[in-house]
């Protein structure tokens, strides 16, 4: 999805690497860097009948960290094929209920960006110029962290909540002076 405003500001907004996540708790990944970022909402199921090689939870951390979430990275060496099978039925994007939660976080997040943005405007009494990159993710709680400069991670549950402008707002202010 994507939020622009005139021509001076645009969010952009996808998946933040959904399927490392999955993967990571499927196989009950636990690292430092895995542990990191809350679990998935809803639960994945265990997997344990798969055989993983050794050495599979650094490979894991190496592709979440090299991969830049935002895009699909290079897998780990032994990723079980069963995996993506699982996936696709743990996740389906065009269910009447993903579309309906999609259409209610955009509703919210759009209303409180453009409720900053205008309150913005007026404090530097120009509109504010900016590109802001949003990976949103499917995490239990309201998380979020910074990947870069123009860059966040968001967790659903945030980007649907009001309160996403708080983490926000900091990163807009510095993109738009």
């Amino acid at each position: 999805m994507d939020f622009r405003g005139d021509s001076t500001w645009v969010i952009s907004s996808g998946d933040g690497g959904t399927f490392a996540l999955f993967v990571r708790d499927a196989l009950g990944i636990s690292t430092p860097t895995a542990d990191s970022v809350p679990r998935l909402k809803p639960p994945v199921p265990r997997l344990t009948d798969v055989e993983v090689p050794p050495g599979f939870a650094q490979a894991w951390d190496r592709w979440w960290l090299e991969s830049d979430p935002s895009g699909p990275g290079r897998e780990p060496f032994g990723l079980p094929e069963r995996l993506r099978e699982a996936y696709l039925r743990w996740n389906d994007p065009w269910s009447p209920e993903a579309r309906h939660a999609r259409d209610e976080v955009s509703r919210t997040f759009s209303a409180s960006l453009h409720e900053l943005l205008a309150e913005l405007e007026q404090e530097l009494g120009h509109r504010p110029i900016f590109t802001l990159e949003i990976l949103q993710i499917p995490v239990e709680g309201q998380f979020w962290r910074r990947l870069g400069p123009a860059k966040v991670l968001i967790s659903e549950e945030l980007m649907g909540s009001r309160n996403v402008i708080a983490p926000l707002e900091s990163v807009i202010r510095e993109l738009a002076e």
